[in-house]
């Protein structure tokens, strides 16, 4: 028994040696990807002239991929910049998949949102608890029925932060409808006219309607509302203030 319990101390002296050598060596060859990225030598041609604005290039979790965020959102790429790989990563060492991918696509929105947050229009709950960024279009039935509701979620505790995402695109009328109640002297009056068919004062200002617009096209907005919660999830259309509470509260 004595020697069963030597050897088996032995054992695990042995795999936390073996681990610790394994962890320093990906910390090495992580940072050691890490300055080839941020590297000159790094080659982002390639996805330059497909299109993409790369905003940042980081290595993966996996050895030679580069999780890469542009204004598309994100992708992965290999070989220098040479590969590009569509799909998600996902970590499956533990009892269920972790969606490493959509772990780095929140803190980006995270990141963004937090960039933006002076531009919004909010209405804020006077106990607040959460805060919820909404891409809203006032043509938009769905955004509507949650503006008329309002005072359900700031009952809740939920404060309601609105971003423009006009379903028509950079034109037609949603678009200077939301141009008028980003330049309006009161914007959460003109938000609710606007989302009650009155019609609003054309105004001109230094509006931020694109880039909301482009912002939610990076998020992966496809329509409105769209939320983005506090931890950077992104749900797609209407959820009533008790659901979003719920949700909230299980983060």
């Amino acid at each position: 028994m004595k020697q069963f319990v030597m050897a088996a101390s032995l054992l695990t002296l042995l795999a936390c040696t073996g681990q610790g050598e394994a962890q320093s060596s990906q910390n090495t060859q992580k940072a050691e990807a890490q300055e080839a990225a941020n590297s000159a030598d790094f080659n982002r041609s390639y996805l330059q002239q497909m299109g993409f604005a790369i905003e940042s290039v980081e290595p993966s979790s996996v050895a030679g991929v580069y999780e890469v965020i542009t204004d598309q959102g994100l992708i992965y790429v290999a070989d220098n910049g040479k590969k590009l790989i569509g799909g998600r990563i996902y970590d499956i060492t533990g009892s269920e998949p972790v969606n490493l991918s959509e772990q780095a696509i929140r803190s980006m929105r995270q990141r963004d949102i937090a960039a933006v947050a002076e531009q919004a229009i909010t209405y804020r709950a006077e106990d607040e608890k959460y805060v919820v960024t909404v891409f809203t279009d006032p043509t938009c039935g769905y955004c509507r029925q949650l503006h008329n509701n309002l005072d359900n979620y700031l009952q809740k505790g939920i404060t309601i932060r609105y971003l423009a995402w006009p379903r028509s695109g950079l034109q037609g009328s949603a678009y200077q409808q939301l141009k008028a109640v980003w330049c309006a002297a009161d914007p959460q009056a003109a938000m609710t006219a606007a989302k009650s068919d009155q019609r609003l004062q054309a105004a001109s200002c230094d509006d931020p309607v694109d880039e909301h617009f482009a912002l939610g096209n990076k998020f992966g907005v496809r329509g409105t509302p769209a939320m983005v919660l506090p931890s950077g999830e992104l749900i797609p259309g209407l959820v009533d203030a008790s659901r979003l509470l719920t949700m909230l509260k299980q983060g």
